[in-house]
């Protein structure tokens, strides 16, 4: 088994409101549920931030930042290989409402 990072990106038009915060946090742990002993580990990220293009560039979080490159939190999962892992990911509630970019951990 290998460890592998679900990264969940924002979408535009998501609704942000803490009902469908607390609806989508509900359905994310019962897919953990789900998962067993395959969940490593999910972590939500808070809205403020930075984005470092180079010495020089800095973004902070707030109008140089579009939704659909917001980052929103990440799930690390165990699977054989990269295939169960997409698997996986497509089974993830939250891939109706956020993009998941997969990948697997050094």
């Amino acid at each position: 088994m290998k460890n592998y990072m679900l990264i969940f990106r924002g979408q535009k038009g998501v609704d942000t409101s803490d009902e469908a915060l607390k609806e989508r946090i509900t359905l994310h742990i019962n897919w953990i549920k789900k998962l067993g002993n395959q969940h490593i580990d999910s972590q939500r990220l808070e809205e403020k931030g930075a984005h470092i293009l180079n010495h020089d560039t800095v973004y902070t979080s707030g109008p140089f930042i579009q939704d659909e490159e917001i980052i929103l939190g990440f799930t690390t999962i165990a699977a054989k290989d990269l295939d169960e892992a997409i698997f996986l990911a497509k089974t993830c509630p939250l891939l109706n409402y956020f993009e998941i970019v997969v990948r697997p951990v050094a």
